[in-house]
């Protein structure tokens, strides 16, 4: 007779009364001999029966083998097996999962040496550097335990989230041992004083900015220009800074010419591993931890991975899986494969998740992950790192989906673990696919809340209208924050439409009282209001025109007074010439300037001005918050600006045939670098500086870098005029290519042609600008904006005519936008949505130098004062109102019904 099965000591455990269950269902289903069983299963006598001992948890495969050759519910068992090999202690595991690795995971960190050598070499090399990479391809590992982990610096790891000034001054508090609020103000009065809070903190600092991209997903346009600034301009010898980028934001870093500049031969591109770097990825780590796996384990996860750049945060997530399913300390095929592998381990993780949850948590998951993306507009879904507070989810969902790695808690913000949840679980991808447009919508009222509650809840600031309704519908996926939002706008819209039903009330018991007389005067009424109607729709206007008129003539000297009385003139009778008026009679009013008067118009980094001290001579200033402080002097006497870098560190000054190139990078102590004699009129500069273009007397284009003894002729032929590239690639050169034809050429610095942008009848001044925008002026007085980004589908985005030569054009480096100016005209145009913003009639004022940035363009009058010119309307005329708004009205307006001229 067979032995009889020693019996367990006591089921007091999971793992043992896993064991005393399957011997249940061994004796219920007749209790066959493991001889019996093992030809059932295909699986040894021996393996069944160590599978009942107790001892250990059994693979899964055996598990499964074992119920079904009993008869029992395969389903069931697993999902048990799967959450008894949840619980089993055991020694910790040497992959991550879905997290990044740490500074402290560098012990378990391979297969990127090369590329954190190559990495910290830059570093030391250039003060400011880039990370780009597809999402899943390991970049913020590369930067943690890569970098950060092997450098010798001070190290100091930020994410950007929605307010980077709070999360930088947070970061450096505690380095410098400094109270946060403090550095908070000092920051966000100036971006440059992250330089000086850097040195402060740590002489040999490396910063590494990591998820840069949330600066274009989560930040409004003033705190990402804020960012790029501080950043950009805190890079040095003490300061290095590294910025880690997934690579479809490739473009936007693209329009911020201070990235443009400081990234210039500055990048490393983070790409899929090789075969031998994926295997010492995998291997090493279980080596380490005094574990194995299988050849034909790494075989499959070679297989399985190729193909697939951005797979990484899966294999680590599937093996953290397969770990749990290990035998002894071999990681093994069948682990693997019972965990899902690549391809459904982590939908299987967060899809087993998800089904033990409640209803009502289920429900609340749906609204959390949902509010934990950003979806993409031509780019792929982003994660969306949120405020622990903007949450309406229970503490213990959000603690139980931490537990299984789906989401990221931190201090006080919750993120998903990785961007790779948003495709690789099908539930999710599905969530964002059928709620996207809601998904928008549901951030547009986020953002409108804070900016209710930042203004004390404003009723001004609540929405009505169809944003209203939109927005009713998603309420319950708001929080209570949005809903009180909500709430508040409803109630105005209610009281609103109250009010004015009982107006509509009032006016139909007026319409019965006057009907009959109404219908017996109905044709003299008609007449006569309809004359009286348009005589004082000409009598407004006339009255407007001459109010204009007058407004231009107190410009001068009573600036105040002529946007007071181009308001009248608006609120009287609206037209282009009183919206012009005032817009220039607001610059005028506050227009400042500065020593003996601005040279250029000012930028972020340093402004001239005349130095009244000194005939001829110019001043420096650097900028101290709102206001400047003197700096060096420049001895430019008998030479005038001609270029100037657009990081405003270098300045090309002409003197009669001759150039004086200057080196403004330390305001005090401006450094005179020589300029070949040979230098032709210069055309162009490029975003540093270090190139300069021009076109020779024999109609070549001459390109000079700094450093250089002689100056470059490329081998075009009758070049009319050049322009370098903002990041120095390439040049952009117009060429006369027979009678009365014209071409528009980009070319390569090393003398290629790349393609053909524009023909025309007619010679054309090109302005290279930034994301492939050109702007193209010419004598005809036609000005012509190009989206030039795809060289072999270039896009017209606006067309200018009227102007007069020589048109000048800028480029507004924190938007989409740029302005066209001559002496009598400025027009600004979005040349994303390809509308005007601003055209504006200047005539006889003679504004130069412009300068576009955040909706307004700067411009010098010819007394060097600074104007700024400010395409929202509605914005002008509330800072006029801000101030004493009276006007005669009997002078100007006479025979009118005075107007009230603020809302």
């Amino acid at each position: 007779m067979p032995r009889r099965e020693r019996p367990l000591e006591s089921e007091d455990s999971p793992l043992l009364q896993f064991a005393g269950d399957l011997r249940r269902l061994r004796r219920n289903a007749g209790e066959p001999t493991y001889r019996e069983l093992g030809k059932r299963t295909n699986y040894s006598a021996a393996a069944l029966s160590e599978a009942v001992s107790g001892r250990r948890l059994p693979s899964l495969a055996v598990t499964t083998a074992f119920v079904r050759a009993c008869a029992g519910d395969a389903e069931a068992w697993t999902e048990r097996w799967r959450r008894l090999a949840g619980e089993q202690p055991g020694p910790a595991a040497p992959y991550v999962g879905l997290a990044s690795y740490q500074v402290e995971d560098a012990g378990r960190f391979f297969g990127r040496e090369a590329l954190t050598r190559t990495l910290l070499t830059l570093v030391d090399e250039r003060p400011f550097a880039g990370v780009f990479g597809a999402s899943g391809a390991g970049k913020s590992s590369l930067l943690r335990a890569g970098l950060a982990a092997r450098t010798g610096r001070t190290t100091l790891i930020v994410t950007p989230g929605a307010d980077p000034i709070t999360e930088l001054a947070v970061a450096v508090a505690g380095l410098a041992d400094q109270p946060a609020d403090r550095v908070r103000e000092d920051l966000s009065g100036d971006p440059q004083a992250l330089r000086g809070w850097l040195a402060k903190a740590a002489d040999d600092l490396l910063l590494v900015v990591d998820q840069f991209e949330e600066c274009f997903t989560l930040c409004d346009a003033p705190a990402r220009q804020w960012l790029v600034r501080a950043l950009t301009s805190a890079a040095g010898p003490g300061s290095r800074v590294v910025v880690g980028v997934r690579a479809d934001f490739y473009g936007h870093c693209a329009r911020h010419p201070e990235l443009v500049t400081a990234l210039h031969r500055a990048q490393v591109l983070v790409g899929p591993m090789s075969a031998e770097e994926f295997r010492a990825a995998v291997t090493e780590p279980a080596t380490r931890a005094g574990a194995s796996l299988e050849t034909a384990l790494v075989a499959r996860l070679v297989a399985d991975v190729a193909g697939q750049p951005a797979a990484l945060p899966l294999v680590s997530h599937t093996l953290a899986e397969t770990w749990r399913r290990r035998r002894g300390m071999t990681l093994t095929l069948t682990g693997y494969e019972d965990a899902g592998g690549i391809r459904h381990a982590l939908a299987r993780t967060a899809e087993q998740t998800y089904d033990e949850l409640g209803e009502r948590d289920r429900a609340a998951a749906q609204r959390l992950f949902l509010r934990l993306v950003v979806p993409g507009d031509g780019t792929q879904d982003t994660k969306r790192r949120v405020p622990r507070a903007e949450l309406d989810a229970p503490a213990a969902l959000l603690e139980r989906l931490a537990a299984a790695r789906l989401i990221s808690i931190d201090r006080d913000s919750v993120e998903p673990a990785h961007e790779a949840l948003l495709h690789a679980w099908p539930r999710l991808a599905g969530w964002i696919d059928g709620n996207r447009d809601d998904l928008r919508t549901q951030h547009r009222i986020s953002e409108a809340t804070a900016v209710w509650e930042a203004h004390d809840r404003d009723p001004d600031t609540l929405w009505r209208g169809a944003r209203l309704d939109q927005a009713v519908r998603l309420r319950r996926n708001l929080n209570p924050r949005e809903r009180a939002f909500l709430d508040a706008a409803t109630a105005a819209e209610h009281t609103r439409a109250v009010n004015e039903q009982r107006a509509t009330r009032r006016l139909h018991r007026l319409v019965a009282v006057l009907a009959a007389l109404t219908v017996l005067l109905a044709g003299t009424v008609v007449v006569a209001v309809t004359a009286q109607r348009s005589a004082t729709r000409q009598r407004n206007e006339a009255v407007a025109l001459r109010a204009v008129d007058a407004a231009r003539g107190l410009l001068a000297a009573r600036p105040h007074d002529a946007e007071v009385l181009a308001l009248a003139a608006h609120r009287i009778a609206p037209s282009e010439q009183s919206r012009d008026m005032l817009v220039l009679a607001h610059a005028a009013a506050n227009a400042t300037t500065l020593g003996g008067g601005f040279v250029t118009t000012p930028g972020r980094e340093v402004a001239i001005t005349a130095d009244p001290a000194v005939t001829g001579g110019q001043q420096l200033w650097r900028p101290d918050g709102a206001s400047w402080l003197p700096a060096a002097r420049l001895p430019t006497a008998g030479s005038f600006l001609r270029l100037m870098s657009a990081d405003e560190r270098r300045a090309l000054y002409r003197a009669g045939s001759t150039f004086v190139l200057w080196d403004l990078s330390d305001l005090d102590r401006p450094r005179r670098i020589p300029v070949p004699g040979e230098l032709p009129p210069a055309d162009s500069m490029d975003g540093t500086g270090d190139l300069i273009s021009a076109v020779g007397d024999d109609g070549t284009a001459v390109l000079w870098r700094v450093g250089d003894k002689a100056v470059r002729r490329f081998p075009a032929a009758d070049v009319e005029s050049t322009s370098l590239l903002p990041d120095g690639s390439g040049l952009l050169l117009c060429r006369r290519i027979g009678d009365g034809e014209y071409t528009l050429e980009q070319w390569t610095l090393e003398g290629a042609r790349t393609a053909t942008l524009a023909r025309t009848p007619y010679r054309m001044y090109p302005f290279a600008g930034p994301g492939g925008l050109v702007a193209v002026a010419s004598e005809t007085g036609e000005a012509t904006v190009l989206d030039a980004h795809d060289s072999w589908a270039v896009r017209t985005v606006a067309r200018v005519e009227g102007l007069e030569h020589p048109t000048l054009a800028a480029f507004d480096p924190g938007a989409p936008a740029v302005a066209l100016s001559d002496p009598d005209k400025v027009e600004l145009w979005d040349t994303a949505s390809a509308t005007a913003l601003l055209s504006l009639d200047a005539q006889g004022l003679h504004l130069v130098a412009p300068r576009a940035e955040g909706g307004r363009v700067a411009v010098l009058s010819p007394r060097g004062a600074l104007w700024h010119l400010d395409s929202d309307t509605p914005r002008v005329v509330r800072e006029i109102c801000a101030g004493p708004v009276t006007v005669d009205w009997d002078r100007y307006f006479p025979d009118t019904t005075p107007r009230s001229l603020c809302p």
